[in-house]
């Protein structure tokens, strides 16, 4: 029963996620569109964007960070703790002004999120380094390629899908908190986050846009962690 049961959650994840990109391409498409349909498309192009960036950034680094020289770790660290002072809606506001593209936006948002992605990675491993066989040889400064692409990067895959699942929540909340206080979103004017914070925004509208948001977090949730399983046994 629990076999059935997981099975029937990860075909409802999968079908969630096929059809949140289904409803954002036809409101990308669509020039008529409703302004739901409209923000599911343009948070269905900045989750891509994050989340490619997030991933090809932020997990090998934090397995360096882990598993490599202590510098790497200490630059993580560092970096973490100065952009943790700052709030990434402030932070875009002030970059605003001097002609960063909405493009720009984005690439600023995979980084800082790569970074939190790398932290968890790298506290991830540190966890498991006493079950960790080539500890001795990463204590040396050495560590094959084979070995950390075969045990330290599937090691990091189901940690950094977990944290990646909140992606949906973390762009929402920063472009209806940025719109709120005057300071545009941060990721589209037309993304939900955004138009849940509209004063002509109906009731019914903004509860279809939260839902989507949390419906598509566990959906990414529930994949990440079926998928982290898989890579974790390899």
């Amino acid at each position: 029963m629990k076999a059935l049961s997981r099975a029937a959650s990860l075909r409802l994840a999968t079908g969630l996620v096929m059809l949140w990109l289904a409803l954002g391409v036809v409101g990308l498409t669509w020039r008529e569109a409703p302004p739901l349909l409209v923000g599911l498309g343009q948070d269905g192009l900045a989750l891509v964007a994050v989340l490619a960036l997030a991933l090809m950034i932020g997990v090998p680094i934090g397995a360096l960070a882990g598993s490599g020289p202590r510098w790497i770790d200490v630059g993580l660290g560092f970096t973490t703790d100065w952009i943790a002072a700052v709030p990434v809606v402030l932070l875009l506001a002030f970059l605003r002004p001097v002609g960063v593209s909405a493009v720009g936006e984005l690439l600023l948002l995979g980084a800082l999120r790569s970074l939190e992605v790398a932290w968890v990675v790298r506290s991830a491993l540190l966890r498991a380094a006493h079950l960790d066989t080539t500890w001795a040889a990463r204590s040396l400064g050495y560590m094959p390629l084979t070995v950390f692409l075969q045990q330290r990067l599937p090691a990091a895959a189901g940690p950094a899908l977990a944290h990646l699942a909140l992606t949906p929540v973390w762009t929402f909340l920063l472009d209806s908190v940025g719109t709120a206080a005057g300071l545009g979103a941060a990721t589209s004017e037309r993304g939900l986050g955004a138009l849940v914070v509209r004063p002509e925004t109906s009731g019914a509208s903004a509860a279809a846009a939260v839902l989507a948001v949390v419906a598509l977090t566990i959906a990414l949730h529930r994949l990440g962690q079926h998928y982290g399983l898989r890579l974790a046994r390899k």
